[in-house]
C-alpha cells in the first residue's frame, strides 16, 4: 500500500478594512509541495476594497500558521530573490491585470495572481554604481602563475657510480640527469595575457662530507679533458653501507649505506604582460633539489717481505 506525504494544512488570511469587506471577497484553494516528503494544502482568504477606483492590496494578519498531520517539521519553499531596482519589481502589476505587490509579514515581497499561489521574493538592493572593476593585476596573477609552475629537477648522476662506488683520492664526477632547462607558463585572464619564465641560475651541491660547492648543471663523464663545467670532488674517507658505528674512522655525516649527495637547483622567474596592461618585472627565486646516497671506498696497499721466488 502507498503512503502518502506527510500534509501540512494551513490557512492565510488577509483582512481589510471592515467597511470594505464587502467591496470583493476571494477564498482560493492552495498547495504546495514544501520536500519531497513533505505536502501543504489549505485556503487563502483575500479581502479588497476599491476607493476611488484603485485595487489596495490585501493587509497580512501575520505568518500563516502550520498544523502538524505528521512527519517531520515542515520545510518551508525557498524563496527567489529580486532586486529593487529591475523593471519587474517596478512594475504595479507585474504579472499582468489583477496582479499587484503586496508586503507580507517577514519582510519580503509577494506577488498576487488570482486563482495560484503567487510568488514571494526577498527583496534585494540594486547593485552600486561606480568605477569599472579594476583590471587584472598583472604582478599578483604572475605570482600565483609561479607558484603553480613544476620545477621538478632530474637525479643526480656519478662516475664512478653509485652502484660501483667512489674511491677515496680520486675524483668522482657528479652531474644532473636529465639536465633542468628553462620553461614558462602562460595565462590569458580579463583581456591579461601573462607568460611566467623560469631559468635555472645555480646549482648548490652537497657531497656529504661537509664539503660544498656553488656551481653549475654539471656536464657527464667523458675521457680527457676535463672541462670547466665538470662538477668533481674527492672524498678523504671511506663510507660504505655497514661503516655507520661500526668503523671508527668515518665520519659521523655518513649514512647507513654512503654519503648523501644533493644538488639544489635555484630559478631565476619573471613574468611579461600584454593587454590592457602591458607589465614584465622578476618574481622571487625557488629553489628545487634532489639527491643520491653515494658509497665511497677506498684502496690500501700493505707491504709484505718477499722471500723465495
Amino acid at each position: 500500500m502507498n503512503r502518502l506525504p506527510p500534509l501540512i494544512v494551513f490557512v492565510v488570511l488577509f483582512a481589510a478594512p471592515v467597511a470594505a469587506l464587502a467591496d470583493a471577497i476571494h477564498i482560493d484553494p492552495v498547495s504546495q509541495q514544501l520536500s519531497p516528503s513533505h505536502a501543504a494544502i489549505g485556503v487563502a482568504i483575500h479581502a479588497t476594497a476599491n476607493t476611488q477606483g484603485q485595487q489596495e492590496p490585501p493587509h497580512s494578519t501575520g505568518t500563516p500558521s502550520y498544523a502538524r498531520t505528521g512527519g517531520g517539521p515542515p520545510e518551508p519553499p525557498v524563496s527567489p530573490t529580486i532586486s529593487s531596482s529591475s523593471p519587474l519589481y517596478r512594475n504595479a502589476h507585474p504579472s499582468g491585470p489583477g496582479t499587484f505587490w503586496y508586503p507580507p509579514a517577514g519582510g519580503q515581497r509577494c506577488m498576487y495572481v488570482p486563482g495560484s499561489n503567487g510568488v514571494c521574493f526577498n527583496v534585494t538592493a540594486p547593485a552600486k554604481s561606480g568605477p569599472a572593476a579594476p583590471l587584472v593585476n598583472p604582478a599578483a596573477l604572475a605570482a600565483s602563475l609561479a607558484a603553480s609552475m613544476d620545477l621538478r629537477v632530474g637525479g643526480i648522476l656519478a662516475s664512478p657510480s653509485a652502484r660501483m662506488a667512489g674511491l677515496t683520492g680520486a675524483a668522482s664526477w657528479f652531474w644532473l640527469s636529465p639536465p633542468p632547462a628553462g620553461r614558462s607558463l602562460s595565462v590569458s585572464l580579463g583581456g591579461e595575457s601573462v607568460t611566467v619564465s623560469a631559468v635555472p641560475s645555480t646549482v648548490g651541491w652537497s657531497f656529504g662530507d661537509g664539503a660544498q660547492l656553488a656551481g653549475g648543471l654539471g656536464v657527464p663523464y667523458r675521457p680527457g679533458a676535463v672541462p670547466s663545467a665538470a662538477i668533481l670532488h674527492a672524498y678523504k674517507t671511506r663510507c660504505l653501507p655497514g661503516d655507520q658505528g661500526h668503523d671508527p674512522y668515518v665520519l659521523s655525516s655518513c649514512g647507513a649505506d654512503g654519503y648523501q649527495v644533493g644538488a639544489s637547483v635555484l630559478w631565476s622567474i619573471s613574468y611579461q604582460a600584454s593587454g590592457p596592461v602591458t607589465a614584465s618585472g622578476a618574481l622571487p627565486s625557488r629553489a628545487t633539489s634532489t639527491s643520491i646516497v653515494y658509497p665511497v671506498g677506498e684502496a690500501r696497499a700493505f707491504l709484505t717481505s718477499g722471500g723465495g721466488r
